[in-house]
């Protein structure tokens, strides 16, 4: 995701997503400057940006940022709120694209501009847990499932398992790609069930490991409900941007913009009357 020089960590969306327009850029150079802000009230942004599509970050403020974010996931009262808050954040977005959807429909101009104001502003909200891809503290948490199960190998298998989402995305149904059209559906709750048990056996187990050491159960406690809360972010962010995302062309010839796509920002679109030219 970044590369490391003269003290310079650059996130590079141009180079891992080269076909997305300017508009998808900003999404995630936005977003990503500010997740210490939105995920844990830090005002410090993460790093600037160099243009559309690039951010540069000071590997200092990086291990700084990175640092204080780890030890805020160690805390109970922080993890519940940070997992209320997103949830919270998805919910608000989801209700807006819904909006914004049956706005579209009904070619309601005024009520897509609004609904569309609305998602842009959640989903930039939403979009600051993109950095669980690459910000979760993964060393920690195998060092403390190697020592709860004895092994590197089991830890390993376990913390696969309980990045599971609670519903089904694109990772569980990335294995039925050559299934036929029939099977689609009974092989997508199929392959959910069985990730989702896989899961819950693995957080028995941990369970079970830790019984009788109180610190121990708190630490599984927060593990598991913050790679479940990862896995969800995930799945449910990426589900979000493709909706709203499908919703820009036809925004567009609703409402007539003439602002063409390498031009169209999200201020435009935080415009409650749109971006008619």
């Amino acid at each position: 995701m970044d590369e490391v020089w003269n003290g310079i960590r650059t996130l590079d969306y141009e180079h891992t997503r080269p076909t997305a327009t300017p508009l998808e850029w900003e999404l995630y150079t936005t977003s990503v400057i500010s997740w210490p802000l939105v995920l844990m009230d830090e005002s410090t942004p993460y790093g600037t940006l160099r243009r559309p599509g690039i951010v540069d970050v000071p590997d200092v403020l990086h291990r700084r940022l990175v640092a204080a974010w780890h030890a805020r996931l160690t805390e109970t009262r922080y993890v519940g709120r940070l997992i209320t808050s997103t949830a919270d954040a998805r919910a608000r977005t989801g209700d807006a694209l819904t909006g914004l959807e049956c706005a579209l429909r009904h070619g309601d101009q005024a009520a897509a501009g609004a609904a569309i104001a609305a998602a842009t502003r959640g989903l930039l909200t939403v979009m600051s847990t993109h950095i669980v891809n690459w910000l979760l503290p993964e060393t920690a948490w195998q060092a403390t499932l190697t020592g709860l199960l004895g092994n590197h190998a089991e830890a390993a298998a376990c913390l696969s398992a309980l990045m599971t989402p609670s519903a089904p995305g694109r990772l569980l149904r990335a294995h039925l790609t050559t299934a036929t059209t029939a099977d689609t559906s009974s092989g997508a709750a199929q392959a959910s069930d069985h990730a989702l048990c896989l899961a819950d056996a693995w957080t028995m187990a941990l369970q079970l490991a830790a019984a009788g050491d109180d610190d121990a159960t708190d630490r599984v406690r927060t593990l598991t409900a913050l790679t479940r809360w990862a896995a969800d972010s995930e799945e449910r962010r990426a589900e979000l941007r493709d909706r709203y995302l499908a919703a820009i062309p036809r925004w567009r010839l609703l409402t007539g913009t003439l602002i063409d796509d390498a031009q169209l920002t999200t201020a435009h679109l935080m415009e409650e009357t749109g971006a008619c030219l």
